[in-house]
């Protein structure tokens, strides 16, 4: 039986939205919107929203041929490739948004949010990053769309002047609790130079951190002592303590009087191949108010084969502490590891945009 339609069988993703998390499918490309499978994941499998990676668009640019129509199109008329690119990630969003954009009208901006990354060479680039991005929401016009900025010391800058402009933001490659509430830090500002300024404040904004990815880089670092999942599940603990104390400040009180909402924690897909270590980690991470993205192979992992044990993350942050405490005695530093991680990643995808734009030159 055909996957997509199995996965609404299940039980656990109806589950998991009971218990106010939100499941949005990452990995979506023109082949997802052209052969309906965002439309009927939407319909049938508890999907509310949408991530548009540009890894994943450089890898069906390259290997697929999703895109091989208009590619010849831009091709005779003599588009190069950056342009090329841009054209072709902003014709995906905007279908995506729409797709989404009756969840998005009934919610009232709660839900149906499409997220459309930056260019990652631009991670460190405060000024270009907040110049394409006001390029690339002029471009997409639609409501719901969250642009992905990374979390770098430069990013935050860009957080602060989307969200001051009324650009919905996605805070990604975060990986450390410091790092989150920078991102929080930088939210709370936009919103507060928007209402200065006297306008609206915007409706949505998600920060994703990367549990999975730091887990397996301070395992290694740990070695033999380390246990697989426990950091994923301590760091998502003490980042949602931190998400629940900072909606309880007076500042956040005000803000949302003002019509300002949370900034939902996002916990990324993990990408990991086992359908059951899959599942597990979706499992691991179910607290109210979040957002879990997930791949096509593991929506259909949890919806077959997950077992919710309620929520996992609210009032266990002195467990956290504990362990993270013990990480650091070990000699490994969770800040150093993150930074590291952020930048590995960064720079990996950065060198996948510039494949693809070198690929865009060789002969078709």
């Amino acid at each position: 039986m055909d996957e997509v339609k199995t996965a609404g069988s299940g039980s656990a993703l109806s589950d998991l939205v009971q218990e106010g998390v939100c499941v949005w499918l990452d990995g979506v490309t023109r082949r997802e919107l052209a052969d309906g499978s965002l439309h009927r994941r939407v319909a049938e499998d508890q999907v509310t929203g949408a991530v548009l990676p540009l890894r994943e668009l450089g890898r069906e640019v390259r290997e697929g041929s999703a895109y091989r129509e208009q590619i010849d199109v831009l091709a005779e008329r003599g588009v190069g490739a950056e342009v090329a690119l841009r054209t072709l990630h902003r014709h995906d969003v905007r279908r995506a948004c729409d797709i989404l954009a009756a969840r998005f009208a009934s919610t009232h901006g709660e839900d149906g949010w499409v997220c459309a990354e930056l260019d990652p060479r631009l991670a460190d680039d405060a000024a270009g990053s907040l110049a394409e991005a006001r390029a690339l929401a002029d471009a997409v016009n639609r409501p719901n769309l969250l642009i992905t900025v990374a979390g770098t010391a430069a990013g935050m800058e860009v957080v602060s002047g989307c969200v001051a402009a009324g650009i919905g933001v996605n805070v990604s490659h975060l990986y450390s609790p410091r790092r989150y509430e920078s991102a929080v830090d930088a939210y709370f500002e936009g919103l507060e130079r928007a209402l200065a300024a006297g306008r609206s404040v915007v409706r949505g904004s998600v920060a994703s951190f990367g549990t999975a990815r730091m887990d397996a880089a301070l395992s290694a670092r740990q070695g033999a002592a380390a246990l697989p999942g426990r950091s994923a599940l301590a760091l998502a603990r003490a980042v949602y303590h931190l998400y629940e104390e900072r909606l309880g400040t007076s500042g956040w009180r005000r803000l949302r009087s003002a019509g300002a909402r949370p900034q939902r924690l996002l916990w990324p897909d993990a990408g990991e191949a086992d359908r059951t270590v899959a599942a597990r980690r979706v499992e691991d991470l179910v607290a109210w108010n979040t957002v879990q993205t997930m791949s096509a192979r593991t929506l259909d992992a949890v919806a077959q084969g997950g077992r919710l044990r309620g929520d996992t993350l609210s009032g266990e942050v002195a467990a956290a502490r504990e362990h993270l405490s013990a990480v650091r005695i070990s000699g490994v530093g969770v800040e150093e590891v993150a930074g590291e991680v952020a930048a590995t990643e960064l720079r990996g995808l950065a060198e996948d945009r510039a494949a693809v734009v070198e690929s865009w030159r060789e002969p078709r």
